[in-house]
């Protein structure tokens, strides 16, 4: 664009003296078209240089005729209205429509009129308002598509933010309820189907004295403690491990496709890291915890399950908390 500015200049101050006037218009619009001005001024840019597009055609065709061609860039410039757009949508569509009026006026009055200049001069004045309105119309094309490829980008991340927003619980980040509900059915149709020597295994978490811990430091450390013991879980388990938080101080895990091996050394894990979280008196947080184990090939559903494990959890809490109360189905067992 800054080539061609300064090409337009060179031939006009070699042509005739008096476009240099247009020629200085070609390298501001230019400029114009480079800058990324801030917002509150978009107005006043927009508003200038369309008073000054229509100043600078209504004196060139007026004093040297239609056949000038200048004309063309005033096309240019009401096409471009939708780029350069006013804060309100009237004031554009006011603009481009009074452009289309002082164009169709300016045909009328002046069309029949004698060229006032040679001929050469006039077909220079065509091809440089072709090319300007050409580079015009161009360059804003690009940066319409520039804006609407960061619109479309900003709109898919504000709704992959969102998506992920509905699957996580606020306080904590992990999955929330409805999602582990429809991950548990999956994992357990699945597991039907599976053989071999791995299990599914379902944990159901409670904090002990976690009404205590609210009524003695507050609900604020009570939602610290949440954090902290979620942050435990993570740590605890793998990658392909699900973690939820159930409701309230409930955590809900899933292990899928898991070893008894791997178990055993979870439970360590697990006691220790939640040991980790410390109340303000530095006692450390305890939880308890019921775990099934369903061999492959068993056939649970949902509720079932769910029963289970949470009857599991009620008797570790019964045998006197900071526990994991565990039960094997196995086939032939009663689910």
């Amino acid at each position: 664009m800054m080539v061609a500015n300064a090409l337009s200049l060179l031939l006009f101050m070699i042509i005739a003296t008096p476009l240099l006037f247009m020629c200085l218009l070609f390298i501001a619009a230019g400029i114009l078209l480079r800058i990324k001005f801030d917002i509150k001024y978009r107005v006043l840019i927009s508003l200038a240089f369309h008073l000054n597009i229509i100043l600078l055609v209504t004196i060139i065709v007026t004093t040297m005729g239609w056949n000038t061609g200048i004309w063309i860039i005033l096309v240019g410039v009401i096409f471009i209205n939708y780029f350069l757009a006013f804060d309100s949508k009237s004031l554009t569509y006011i603009m481009a429509f009074l452009e289309l009026i002082l164009l169709i006026l300016l045909y009328f009055i002046h069309k029949d009129e004698a060229p006032l200049i040679p001929s050469a001069i006039r077909g220079a004045i065509v091809v440089c308002s072709i090319v300007f309105a050409f580079f015009i119309v161009l360059r804003l094309s690009m940066f319409a598509d520039i804006i609407t490829s960061s619109g479309y980008q900003q709109i898919r991340k504000e709704t992959e933010e969102l998506e992920k927003d509905s699957k996580h619980d606020f306080l904590t980040g992990l999955l929330n309820r409805r999602t582990i509900e429809k991950t548990l059915r999956f994992e357990l149709i699945a597991n039907k189907e599976r053989s071999g020597n791995t299990n599914l295994v379902i944990m159901l978490g409670d904090i002990d004295n976690f009404k205590k811990i609210n009524d003695t430091y507050g609900h604020d450390c009570g939602d610290e403690v949440l954090k902290d013991v979620a942050s435990a879980l993570k740590k605890s388990f793998r990658g392909k491990d699900y973690v939820c938080r159930w409701g309230g101080e409930e955590f809900l895990i899933i292990l899928p496709d898991t070893k008894i091996e791997f178990i055993h050394e979870v439970s360590k894990r697990l006691k220790k890291q939640i040991n980790n979280a410390k109340l303000p008196d530095k006692t450390p947080v305890t939880m308890t915890f019921g775990m099934l184990i369903c061999a492959n090939g068993i056939e649970v559903d949902f509720e079932q399950a769910i029963t289970l494990v949470d009857k599991l959890l009620y008797e570790g809490k019964q045998n006197g908390k900071d526990r994991i109360e565990l039960e094997i189905l196995k086939k032939g067992s009663d689910a």
